[in-house]
């Protein structure tokens, strides 16, 4: 069942206007050859209409509302427009048709769920010769009009594609394909600005979901919607720098190398993939399994880190411990801070906790469903303990995981307490607060390589280490207070001494070999362009 098949079961092809419910492709037709094509809509559906005439296809441009899209190419967007001369018309917002007679012109709207207000909107403007993709392509299904395979499965799409690009288009060993968990971030984010510094003739591709993302320049970006520019990139880069697995229809080439980054820093705290067992989803095991024989090289940041993601993937190949590239940005604190004050409109006299818990798993619906619980931290009662103990006046960033980070959106909170968790980067984040509070998150160790006091607090511990994560260390000996309340938090902060943490903290550092020094991404970028430059086989 494809989206236009969804959407004629919900009703939506029927508009309750006799002239648009009976539009057809052929009525179109007439029209789109002795009139201009504006086409309404640059998502998903638009790709019928590229799919249907291909070359024949001829737009004079492309109009969509979301301001987003405007000033990209259709074919961004559109996987089925990519390759396309359509394809590279610019994404405009409905300004546009101001330079068009609307007796000259016939607009196709693609919008699937709005397509009754854009009909409107347009009509508003003058032009009435309007057709509407999912009436005409519902009214063609149901009297079988045009025989067209309308149920072709899209993971036999995307393999088809994947085996083109195989047999038909050349790996560039300059091109660096870039895809983390978040969209611009990560390590792959300070990997990419450590070879830019290189000052290398290198292609370096990011698959990103908002093509709006900040980028510097010498980044490409495409986006991750579009499966058929994906597989092209994909397939056609020298390098993979993914913190992500590979997607299952993906082939990966000889001359292809692949690094894996996974998305923490050189020391973590939970088990994970193979290492973590679970028994109840084989399916993870064999993402994992897969995984294992596709990767070349991972980096890591210390022993421990090595030893664990060995364990991990169950990988045997050579791994870099180079650092974490992106604790490299813990080091950039007066710039950071800047930034992020800045982003938030915080006052510079004024000083930041940043508070990360991670997710809890849903206990009805596996270990693969991820969700926010609120754990009871009281931020009127946390502000008082930090303005007695160590002074000035405090905002709390709350950042949550990229898994849930809608979840703290409609809660309400006071003035001092700033929603943080869509922020791109979160060792931007760490490295601009002052104090990081946590629970079972690794980013804890972060605030730790640069001797910033950390505090844990987590008022379901017993629940957590009985029924989520197993640990690769002891909670309750790790160098940071432990709170499994609100009034151990507020006892911890007002006992705390500075002197006495920062050599707990060092202790640590040293008996798990964790040296990092800011330039992780350096060493990377060293091995890459050395590899490139001297030719060796990838």
């Amino acid at each position: 069942m494809d989206v236009i098949d969804r959407a004629v079961e919900s009703g939506k092809q029927i508009s309750g206007n006799m002239r648009l419910d009976c539009q057809t492709w052929a009525d179109f037709e007439k029209e789109m050859t002795r009139k201009k094509v504006m086409m309404f809509g640059a998502g998903v559906a638009s790709g019928y209409y590229f799919d249907r005439y291909g070359e024949q296809g001829i737009l004079e441009g492309v109009i969509d509302n979301d301001s987003r899209k405007q000033g990209f190419r259709i074919d961004e967007f559109v996987p089925e427009a990519f390759g396309l001369k359509g394809g590279e018309k610019i994404i405009s917002c409905g300004s546009l048709l101001d330079s068009y007679n609307p007796d000259e012109t016939v607009v196709l709207i693609t919008s699937i769920n709005d397509y009754e207000i854009i009909g409107t909107q347009l009509s508003q403007n003058g032009f009435t010769n309007y057709f509407v993709l999912l009436i005409m392509e519902a009214n063609e299904r149901n009297g079988c009009e045009r025989e067209r395979d309308i149920q072709r499965d899209m993971d036999s799409l995307k393999t088809e594609f994947v085996k083109y690009c195989c047999q038909h288009e050349r790996v560039d060993r300059r091109k660096l394909f870039f895809r983390a968990y978040g969209d611009y971030a990560d390590h792959g984010k300070y990997i990419t600005e450590a070879l830019l510094k290189t000052g290398e003739d290198l292609d370096l591709v990011w698959s990103v979901h908002d093509l709006a993302v900040e980028v510097p320049q010498g980044v490409r970006k495409i986006y991750e919607g579009n499966w058929k520019r994906f597989i092209y990139e994909m397939e056609t880069a020298g390098i993979w720098i993914l913190d992500l697995t590979v997607p299952e229809y993906i082939i990966k080439r000889p001359e292809q190398l692949y690094i894996q980054t996974k998305h923490w820093a050189s020391v973590t705290l939970k088990k994970f993939y193979l290492d973590a067992a679970f028994e109840t989803e084989p399916e993870k095991i064999k993402i994992w399994e897969r995984e294992k024989g596709l990767i070349d090289h991972i980096i890591t940041g210390s022993a421990f880190d090595t030893a664990s993601c060995r364990r991990g993937f169950g990988f045997e190949g050579e791994v870099l411990q180079y650092g974490s590239p992106r604790s490299d940005g813990l080091f950039w604190e007066e710039k950071n801070r800047e930034k992020v004050y800045e982003y938030f409109a915080i006052e510079k006299e004024r000083r930041v906790l940043l508070y990360a818990p991670t997710y809890r798993f849903n206990k009805e619906l596996g270990k693969s469903a991820h969700e926010s619980r609120n754990i009871g931290l009281e931020f009127q009662r946390l502000k008082g303990a930090l303005e007695r103990r160590f002074g000035g006046e405090w905002y709390i960033l709350v950042r949550l995981h990229p898994s849930v980070a809608t979840a703290f959106e409609k809660v309400e909170k006071p003035d001092f307490v700033i929603d943080a968790s869509r922020y791109g980067d979160s060792q931007e984040l760490v490295s601009a607060s002052h104090i990081l509070i946590s629970d079972f998150s690794s980013i804890m160790f972060e605030a730790a390589f640069v001797k910033k006091p950390v505090f844990l607090f987590a008022t379901d511990l017993e629940d957590y280490l009985s029924n989520e994560y197993e640990l690769l260390l002891p909670y309750r000996e790790l160098p940071f207070p432990v709170a499994e309340s609100n009034e151990e938090l507020e006892r911890n902060m007002e006992e705390f001494d500075m002197d006495s943490y920062k050599e707990k903290v060092e202790l640590f550092l040293k008996e798990y070999g964790v040296h990092e020094d800011g330039h992780a991404s350096e060493r990377v970028a060293r091995f890459i362009v050395e590899n490139i430059l001297c030719g060796e086989n990838l």
